[in-house]
């Protein structure tokens, strides 16, 4: 049976005030039924009534909460119960005989209860639920139902390459540790984690919450619960990546200031070092973690790279501003020079054409050509990179 079809059952027999019984379940038939039961029951036998064939129990995973996730220590944290569902024939009764009683609550210390470790745990090897007392409910037909849970810290392998549009996938291993299949045998109720009781988390969205049941080769049931989360962007989309694209598209506007303003080297410098500062003040809202790296700590590192290349171009175009003789230029700058004049000019006659003079306003101005449209080059390539990289 279902653990579904258990649960309307046992609140159609017991909860429902619509339903007129022969005999109102007093206190005393309560007390003659645990008494008659449980006089010769043993909790340290495995309840099956053929001890040659496994126990077979129903699982059934609730997902309550949505606690917390390290990148750093690739860990998560979620509250979560186990609701697990068997049939003990030793518990089998007839409720005619006791005021029409179809299902009891009954102290966990007097019934044979399983036990699931969660194998991929961080914090301690203990039974899910041991901290706490858990009541199971038995129905008359042997049918018993326990939902032990509590606060499960697992091991959750992760990939922040795409932060902060990253999703993460976690696989919960559950087991019921020293009992092989042949002793106990575990079937999945559900294909997917029931979600009557979760509460939604503001930064993590659930995507996938799977269920399914593995038999090892080692000889253990084993239930896999396969949870993925997305993280909710907007955040850092805000005060990360959008500052991000502001100090790359001024930058470079550097080289559009004229070089008699002697603004050049202040202002690029200025922009580097509010940069360097962002990036100090942002870098611990960005996972650290080298397997794999995140990609947006790596392009705004090739970002500032660029800031600082722009720094020395501002240099290098103010020191040539003011050369007046020909011969300090060099003949390497003089012939790029000569090469991006004559591209801007176009149209000379090979025949007419004399050799121009070379000033160093002239070497600034390419260079300063070459710098602005070089770096907004470089930016806009690193950007979109970035963003096929995260959407792709």
């Amino acid at each position: 049976m279902r653990f579904q079809s258990l649960r309307v059952l046992l609140m159609f027999s017991i909860a429902n005030p619509c339903i007129e019984l022969v005999h109102t379940q007093s206190h005393t038939d309560v007390k003659t039924l645990h008494t008659d039961i449980f006089t010769n029951y043993k909790k340290e036998i495995l309840p099956t009534a053929d001890q040659s064939k496994p126990l077979v129990i129903g699982v059934t995973f609730f997902m309550a909460s949505f606690n917390s996730f390290n990148e750093v220590e690739e860990t998560i944290s979620l509250t979560a119960a186990v609701g697990m569902n068997w049939t003990d024939p030793a518990l089998e009764w007839n409720p005619i005989l006791y005021g029409n009683l179809y299902g009891t609550i009954i102290n966990p210390k007097d019934l044979w209860l399983p036990q699931l470790f969660l194998i991929n745990r961080v914090d301690s090897m203990d039974p899910v639920g041991d901290d706490t007392m858990f009541f199971p409910t038995i129905i008359y037909t042997g049918e018993v139902i326990y939902s032990p849970g509590g606060i499960l810290k697992a091991k959750c392998p992760t990939d922040i390459s795409k932060f902060p549009f990253d999703s993460q996938t976690c696989t919960l291993q559950l087991m019921p540790w020293g009992f092989i299949q042949a002793n106990l045998l575990l079937t999945s109720n559900f294909d997917k984690a029931q979600l009557d009781f979760f509460s939604q988390h503001s930064d993590w969205n659930l995507l996938e919450y799977s269920t399914s049941i593995v038999n090892e080769s080692l000889g253990y049931s084993v239930l896999k619960v396969k949870l993925t989360f997305e993280r909710e962007p907007l955040y850092f989309a805000v005060m990360i990546i959008l500052p991000t694209l502001l100090f790359s598209l001024l930058n470079p506007l550097v080289f559009v200031l004229p070089v008699e303003s002697g603004e050049r080297v202040s202002l690029s410098m200025t922009i580097l070092l509010s940069y360097a500062i962002f990036l100090t003040l942002v870098s611990a809202s960005i996972p650290a973690s080298s397997n794999p790296m995140c990609v947006l700590l790596i392009a705004m590192i090739a970002i500032i790279s660029i800031s600082g290349v722009i720094v020395i171009g501002s240099i290098i175009s103010a020191n040539y501003f003011y050369l007046n003789n020909s011969k300090n230029i060099g003949m390497v700058m003089k012939y790029f020079t000569k090469l991006w004049m004559r591209k801007k000019n176009k149209v000379v006659p090979i025949d007419v054409y004399k050799e121009p003079t070379i000033r160093g306003k002239d070497v600034t101005e390419m260079l300063d050509s070459l710098f602005f449209y070089g770096t907004y080059i470089s930016i806009f390539l690193i950007i979109s990179g970035y963003f096929l990289y995260v959407l792709l």
